[in-house]
């Protein structure tokens, strides 16, 4: 018996150490692929990285190219001729965002899930409905002789790139199993309509509005969507014109083609919004203002955040052309920028250029639609999306004479109408603003400019200050876009384009203070309608408030304004909810002791700070009362970006008939607001302690990159999360996933003192010491020296590569 159990014992014993032993012996295998794998992935990624230094020898080249970079591996190209020039510009930007771009003309394209799979499907779907591609084929057909050259040669630098490195493509392209494919001119096109409609898409707030608006009066409607406040400082100037509904109507962008190219003669023009969470902040000073007596430029564009980051830096030199700034990985020239005699910044202007046309279709025939009483053909085009892993997607894609059905439920079908759609409504003025040498080249160079409308601040060496509000925006015969129409009649069609001569614009106005935010820049009484939907006016009415306390402003003073995080609107919030209190106090402790940290916060919405928490919440809180005896349930469908003038407007204006029921008046409805915010926060904070109310920690910032989802790749590819200062609208915009892209201050006394940066780095390649080597100061609202002349680049040189012909 004894014998046996021993005998037992011994086996227990004997198979543990062999189960020991071979656990131990799987770890270290895994352990073995692990750094096996690790150390592959490693020299991959190290294979990849852009050559900084020595000789290249390039195919396609006409004579030698040198770039050299700085300490943050910025390039700067001097070619001996425009071409080269533009191919050294393709060949540079792949070396550094060579799987961006691509991801970019993807997106464009609707052929994401090729790579992604089923995630990215609904993204196809959304853009080859829109037709990105077919415009992008029929832009390129339509570009000037200039354009044309400048977008093929750098689409043969890209290709150059692609070419000689098909074998060290970055990691990205070895992690999915792909290779790249060549770049076409139309794929530049493409980067750049997924930038307007980044920018200008404006009918899925249509759709809200449309349905927001049906469940009320008019004059409810009215006072939901303002399109002014008091606090705008409209920029352009006062146009002596007849009534719009008199004017001509200017129909087309592009300039009448010239004799000689009988294709673009014999295209015939058919006459026929913002979207939120993103702006962009611009301002110019006249000499009048600065320490320099000449002007000082800033611009920081606010967009989604991304890595890499959405712009990329570069400096080109060739005879005639001598410009620095930053570009959209994938196209060509300097988007936003200076030269040697002029500057300029760009915001989202906001034009509403879509618009929605309820369309009946034949019941008996659904490829024929109703027109003027009439069945007639609809375009009809069969689209298929492959899908990795995974069957194609077949889509039908069905267009009327307004464009792309893009919402059917039923028998509602909803057409859109969208300036892209329309022949020759595409152009790149970037290739002759970047060479522009004064106000009316700039002015002559934006004159052709269709989508997406921008404002464009400007300065000059001369002292010389401008704006001008560039870009396609529609006449309607009835109507206002804000809501979807009958498309079977054309009462609402579009007749033309505001003429350029009254799109608004200023010139050296008497202030010598110009500044845009994407609120509203035409005075009253302007002909023309741009959009009913501005963006709210706090961050321009805060900069203007600052330009106009100080004098003798610097370069570090633009930083600074750059960098405001003063909350104008939640410091009025918090300002009414303390007076309301003392007529009726909270009834909860926590509503007291929120209560008391608004009694004394200055404004700033600093990221340890609680009263920007208390804000936000009070004002969703005080939003959903106002709304929820209107609209019931349907709370959501209400979006608008001037959400808090509305909110102001009731209040200020004590408007009782937004007075909840049961209110006495509006002080029991900002109180009980506040009561109803403050019972969120331990949601929120995941805390009942009132030490973790801290701003910052509600809205992190991460950049994310497309493959930071998958597993250990996040960690390295990934940039945060960190706590951020500022909101939605102060003049440092942040939310989670936006906020300045960008930021440049040119100083048009001595171009060297110009700065600029952006959010992580030149490098879309992780093991790049430029990946994200300007996150820190980006963060910190700080900047870098935008060298220039010869002798500032010279003496900033960190890395000089010369691009010989040949290869």
């Amino acid at each position: 018996m004894k014998d046996s159990f021993a005998q037992r014992l011994q086996a227990i014993v004997t198979s543990r150490r062999v189960l020991t032993r071979a656990l131990a012996i799987l770890f270290v295998l895994l352990l073995l692929i692990a750094g096996s794998t690790s150390a592959w992935l490693y020299w991959e990624a190290r294979a990849s990285l852009a050559q900084l230094d020595g000789t290249l020898r390039v195919a396609g080249l006409a004579a030698p190219v040198e770039v050299r970079r700085d300490a943050h591996g910025i390039p700067h190209i001097r070619a001996q001729s425009a071409e080269d020039l533009f191919f050294a510009q393709g060949y540079i930007s792949a070396q550094d965002r060579l799987w961006q771009m691509d991801v970019s003309r993807r997106l464009a394209t609707g052929e994401l899930s090729e790579i992604f799979g089923k995630r990215t499907l609904r993204l196809d779907i959304e853009n080859r409905t829109l037709g990105l591609r077919q415009i992008a084929e029929r832009a390129a057909k339509e570009l000037d002789e200039d354009s044309w050259r400048i977008f093929s040669a750098f689409a043969r630098g890209v290709n150059a790139f692609i070419k000689s490195h098909d074998k060290r493509l970055p990691i990205e392209f070895t992690l999915l199993r792909y290779r790249a494919r060549p770049w076409r001119e139309t794929d530049s096109i493409g980067v750049a309509l997924n930038m307007a409609k980044t920018l200008n898409t404006t009918w899925h707030d249509d759709l809200r509005r449309g349905r927001v608006c049906a469940q009320i009066a008019p004059e409810l409607c009215a006072d939901l969507y303002p399109d002014r406040s008091a606090l705008d400082r409209p920029v352009a100037q006062s146009l002596p014109l007849t009534p719009a509904e008199t004017r001509r109507a200017q129909v087309g962008l592009v300039p009448e083609p010239p004799a000689h190219d009988p294709l673009l003669k014999a295209l015939v023009f058919l006459p026929s919004g913002t979207s939120a969470g993103v702006g962009s902040n611009n301002w110019v000073l006249s000499g009048a203002h600065t320490q320099s007596g000449k002007p000082l430029l800033a611009n920081d564009p606010h967009l989604g955040h991304s890595v890499p980051s959405v712009w990329y830096m570069v400096h080109l030199q060739t005879p005639g052309i001598n410009v620095t700034g930053v570009s959209l990985p994938g196209l060509p020239a300097v988007i936003i920028g200076h030269n040697q005699h002029i500057a300029w910044g760009v915001t989202n202007t906001g034009p509403d250029v879509q618009d929605l046309y309820l369309e009946r279709f034949d019941p008996r025939d659904p490829k024929k639609y109703l027109h003027q009483g009439a069945w007639v053909e609809a375009e009809v085009r069969d689209e298929v999306i492959k899908i990795r892993g995974n069957a194609d997607h077949h889509l039908e894609v069905r267009s009327t004479r307004h464009g792309p059905i893009v919402s059917h439920h039923g028998q509602r079908h909803l057409a859109l109408q969208w300036i892209p759609h329309l022949p020759r409504s595409f152009s790149f003025p970037f290739g002759k603003i970047d060479q522009a040498g004064n106000w009316q080249e700039f002015v002559a160079a934006l004159r052709s400019f269709g989508y997406p409308m921008q404002n464009f601040v400007y300065a000059d060496v001369d002292g010389n200050i401008g704006y001008y509000a560039a870009g396609g925006v529609p006449i309607r015969k009835r109507g206002d876009g804000t809501i979807p129409v009958d498309g079977s009649i054309n009462d609402y069609d579009w007749t033309g384009y505001i003429p350029f001569d009254d799109l608004p614009h200023s010139l050296n106005p008497a202030s010598g203070l110009i500044a845009t935010a994407n609120g509203r820049v035409v005075p009253d009484g302007y002909p023309y309608l741009i959009t009913r939907e501005w963006d709210a006016p706090y961050r321009t009415a805060r900069i203007y408030q600052l330009l106009q306390a100080g004098s003798r402003f610097a370069v570090a003073d633009m930083l600074r304004i750059q960098s405001d995080t003063y909350a104008l609107y939640d410091h009025w919030l918090a300002q009414q909810v303390v007076a309301a209190a003392r007529n009726r106090t909270p009834q909860s402790a926590e509503a007291r002791y929120a209560l008391s940290l608004l009694t004394e916060w200055d404004g700033e919405a600093q990221a340890d700070s609680a009263a920007p928490l208390i804000c936000r919440v009070t004002h969703e809180a005080l939003l959903a009362r106002l709304l929820k005896p209107k609209l019931g349930g349907d709370l959501a469908s209400y979006s608008s970006p001037m959400s808090f003038v509305f909110v102001q407007n009731v209040v200020k204006n004590h408007w009782t008939r937004w007075l909840p029921p049961g209110d006495d008046d509006f002080n029991v409805t900002l109180v009980k607001s506040l009561e109803a915010g403050v019972r969120r926060i331990p949601e929120i904070v995941g805390s009942t302690d009132p030490a973790a109310w801290r701003w910052g920690d509600t809205i992190p910032l991460t950049f994310h990159h497309p493959l930071g989802g998958l597993p250990l790749l996040g960690r390295l590819l990934n940039v945060g999360p960190f706590p951020q200062a500022g909101n939605g609208i102060t003049v440092k915009q942040t939310t989670p996933s936006n906020g300045p892209s960008m930021r440049m201050v040119v100083d048009l006394a001595d171009l060297d003192n110009s700065v600029q940066n952006i959010t992580l780095g030149q490098s879309g390649q992780i093991l790049s010491p430029y990946y994200r080597d300007q996150f820190e100061a980006w963060y910190e609202g700080k900047s870098f020296p935008m060298l220039f002349s010869d002798s500032a680049i010279e003496k900033g040189t960190r890395h000089r590569l010369v691009l010989e012909p040949g290869g």
